[in-house]
C-alpha cells in the first residue's frame, strides 16, 4: 500500500475534527519566518503566511512559501500545507507561483527538476475555520539520489464566498495532469495538449487554467561514470543544465463552444545538445460567469551550444524586480506565474541552485492596479557564468455577481402598538 496517499485524506480528518474545539485565527497575522523542529524525527522547515487583499465578506488573497530539507533517496520532498480562511469563504483554492531548489552540498549534475502542487482542498465545517490544505512534491537530483537538497515552495491562495462570485473549481483534488515523452530528435521544445471532459463546467461558462506544477526527468540511457558500484545499462542518466522553460497557453477565459476546456503547455529541459526526457505538467480550473482572464504567452526560445557573450565576474545572487499592471477590468485580480525561462548565459553548467517565485503581491482596489515582485536564480557554485530570467503574468479576475445576494433580516419584528384614539365631533 502507498501510505503517502492517504497523507492528505487523514489530515483533511484531522483538520475538520479540529476545527471543533478551535477558534478563528486572526489571518492578518503573519507566521514567523523560519521554524525548525526536532532534527531527530522531523523534517526541517520554514514557512511564510500573508494577506495580499482582503474584502470581507466576499474575498481574500493569501500567499505563502514554505521550505523542506530531502536528505537522498528517490523519494521527492514532500510537503502538507495548511492556510486558514475567514468563515465566510465557501470556495477556493491554490496556485503554484514559484519554486527554489538548491543542492545543500556543492552542485552537481541534474537528473530531475520538480515542483508540484500534487493535492488540494478547502476544508469546510467541523465548526472551525475554513481551512486551505494542500500536499507538495518537488525534486532536484542527480544520477544516484545521493545529495541532500532543500526545495521551496511560493504559492497564491484565494477564496471566495459564492454567493457574491459566481465560480467553481474543477479538478481541484488531484489536479489534471498531462505526461509525454519528449524524443531528442523531435527538438528541445515539448508540446502537451491537456484536455477536460469529466468535469460539470459547461460550454456557457468562462474558464481559466490555474498552473499546478511540472516534473521534467531526462530519460534512461548508458552513461557510466567513474564510480562504485560500476554502471548498469539502464541506470539512471543525469546531466548538465543549459536551460529550463515552462510557458501555459490559454488565449482567453471566453465560453468554451464544445463544453471541453483545453489548453496547451510547452517546455525547455537540456543541456547544450538535447535529450530524451519526460514531462508531466498539471493544473487546475475554475469556471463560471464572474470569472475573467488576462492572458499572457511566453515564447520559448531554445539555447543552444556555446555563446561568446559570457559575463565573467560571479553572478550567483537572487535578482529581484517589481512589476506593475494598472487598469484591470476586475473587481479582485490574481497574478499567476505561467510562463518562465531560466538559461545560463554561455553553455551549459552543474547546478547548485535554480528557481523563480513571485512574492509580495498587492492588489489596489481603488486603481484597479496588480504589483508583485519577481524572483529568479540560477547558478552553479562559483556563480560564474551569469544567468538569464523571463517570465510571463496571466492575470486571473472576477467580477462580483450582477445579482447581490438577498440579506434576510432574521431580527423578531419590534412591537408595534396603536392607539386608537376617539375624536368627538360637534354637531
Amino acid at each position: 500500500m502507498n501510505f503517502k496517499r492517504l497523507i492528505l485524506p487523514a489530515t483533511i480528518m484531522l483538520v475538520a475534527l479540529a476545527g471543533c474545539a478551535t477558534g478563528k485565527q486572526d489571518n492578518d497575522t503573519s507566521l514567523p519566518e523560519s521554524h525548525t523542529t526536532d532534527a531527530s524525527n522531523q523534517p526541517f522547515f520554514k514557512a511564510v503566511r500573508k494577506v495580499g487583499f482582503e474584502d470581507a465578506g466576499r474575498f481574500i488573497m493569501v500567499e505563502g512559501s514554505q521550505c523542506t530539507e530531502q536528505a537522498n533517496g528517490p523519494e521527492p520532498a514532500t510537503m502538507l500545507i495548511t492556510h486558514d480562511m475567514p468563515a465566510y469563504v465557501n470556495n477556493g483554492t491554490v496556485i503554484l507561483n514559484g519554486w527554489d531548489l538548491r543542492y545543500l552540498h556543492s552542485d552537481h549534475e541534474v537528473r530531475t527538476l520538480r515542483a508540484d502542487i500534487t493535492h488540494s482542498k478547502l476544508v469546510t465545517g467541523g465548526g472551525g475555520p475554513p481551512v486551505l490544505v494542500f500536499e507538495v512534491a518537488g525534486e532536484l537530483s542527480d544520477q544516484n539520489w545521493d545529495d541532500p537538497y532543500e526545495f521551496c515552495v511560493y504559492y497564491t491562495g484565494l477564496g471566495f464566498n459564492s454567493a457574491w462570485i459566481n465560480a467553481r473549481i474543477e479538478g481541484d483534488y488531484n489536479g489534471i495532469s498531462t505526461q509525454a515523452l519528449q524524443i531528442h530528435s523531435e527538438g528541445p521544445i515539448a508540446t502537451l495538449e491537456s484536455l477536460w471532459d469529466s468535469g460539470t463546467l459547461k460550454g456557457h461558462d468562462s474558464m481559466v487554467v490555474i498552473p499546478r506544477g511540472f516534473d521534467f526527468q531526462y530519460d534512461n540511457q548508458f552513461e557510466c561514470e567513474f564510480r562504485f558500484p560500476p554502471c548498469r545499462w539502464n541506470d539512471p542518466a543525469d546531466h548538465h543544465l543549459r536551460q529550463v522553460a515552462y510557458s501555459l497557453f490559454q488565449t482567453d477565459a471566453s465560453p468554451n463552444p464544445d463544453g471541453n476546456p483545453h489548453w496547451v503547455t510547452q517546455t525547455i529541459f537540456k543541456d547544450s545538445g538535447t535529450r530524451t526526457h519526460w514531462v508531466r505538467t498539471r493544473a487546475a480550473l475554475i469556471g463560471g460567469e464572474s470569472v475573467k482572464l488576462r492572458a499572457s504567452f511566453l515564447p520559448l526560445n531554445p539555447r543552444s551550444g556555446r555563446t561568446s557573450i559570457c559575463r565573467n565576474g560571479t553572478d550567483g545572487i537572487v535578482h529581484t524586480e517589481t512589476f506593475r499592471i494598472y487598469d484591470l477590468p476586475y473587481d479582485y485580480a490574481v497574478p499567476m506565474l505561467t510562463g518562465w525561462n531560466l538559461d545560463y548565459e554561455c553553455d551549459h553548467q552543474h547546478v547548485q541552485r535554480a528557481g523563480i517565485w513571485i512574492h509580495d503581491i498587492r492588489f489596489d482596489p481603488d486603481s484597479n492596479g496588480l504589483e508583485y515582485k519577481l524572483s529568479s536564480i540560477l547558478r552553479d557554485k562559483n556563480g560564474a557564468p551569469g544567468f538569464n530570467a523571463s517570465h510571463r503574468i496571466s492575470v486571473l479576475g472576477f467580477n462580483r455577481s450582477s445579482i447581490p445576494p438577498v440579506v434576510v433580516d432574521d431580527r423578531p419584528a419590534p412591537d408595534i402598538q396603536i392607539r386608537l384614539r376617539k375624536q368627538h365631533l360637534n354637531p
